[in-house]
């Protein structure tokens, strides 16, 4: 869409991260840390005096977190984080492992056209190796998701972008449970690597296998 087109509807240029998106990644960031615990009430008021930002991209950070079903309405007024039980890590392995499948399929696809398509993987790679050196626990759960987002990147499927967007955060959650008993993280860059070289060879067998691999922690979780 032009930004003449744009404008004749009346709509005004946004940013690629609102504050409120930042307010959430701060939420995720500390439930991923268990610096809050499910079943854990949040406030608006509380929230934006930590943050010292105002009440109003608290409250939307708050719904979005609700929409994607990381908060869930709590017995007194407000919100709270859901718990992470069994079912959820079931459910998550499941709808994420059916994506992944169909969102890999994509990118070998694009791979045979274009080999170059797969530089945002290679960047985040290395981005991953760089955080598991420093032993930067948190910059590698969110270096893992970064691969992945690139990984729906490259796809170039609107729908599942969309699919992957709101499970990325239950994600982020359900690898930081994984990594939080580690204390040493090479293990991480290996996978991802691994799974960039199942995508360049092309066979759906060993593509499927990696990605089983791949996800094998979460279930053992579940």
């Amino acid at each position: 869409m032009s930004i003449a087109l744009a404008s004749s509807i009346g709509m005004a240029p946004v940013s690629a991260t609102t504050l409120a998106d930042q307010i959430a990644d701060r939420i995720i960031d500390a439930i991923a840390a268990r610096r809050i615990e499910p079943g854990q009430r949040l406030t608006e008021a509380e929230l934006a005096g930590q943050l010292q930002v105002s009440r109003v991209p608290v409250r939307e950070a708050l719904q979005v977190l609700w929409s994607q079903g990381i908060l869930v309405p709590a017995a007194r007024r407000g919100l709270q984080v859901a718990p992470r039980d069994g079912a959820w890590a079931r459910q998550l392995c499941q709808v994420r492992l059916s994506l992944e499948r169909l969102c890999a399929s994509l990118v070998v696809e694009k791979y045979r056209q274009d080999p170059a398509c797969l530089a945002p993987l290679d960047h985040a790679i290395a981005a991953l190796a760089i955080a598991a050196r420093a032993g930067d626990r948190e910059s590698v759960n969110r270096g893992d998701i970064a691969f992945h987002a690139a990984l729906y990147g490259i796809a170039d499927s609107p729908l599942l972008t969309a699919l992957w967007s709101g499970i990325a955060r239950h994600v982020l959650i359900l690898f930081s449970i994984e990594t939080s008993e580690r204390a040493e993280f090479s293990y991480v860059v290996d996978e991802h690597q691994r799974y960039r070289a199942a995508i360049v060879d092309g066979d759906p067998a060993r593509l499927d296998a990696e990605i089983e691999d791949h996800l094998t922690p979460f279930r053992l979780l579940a």
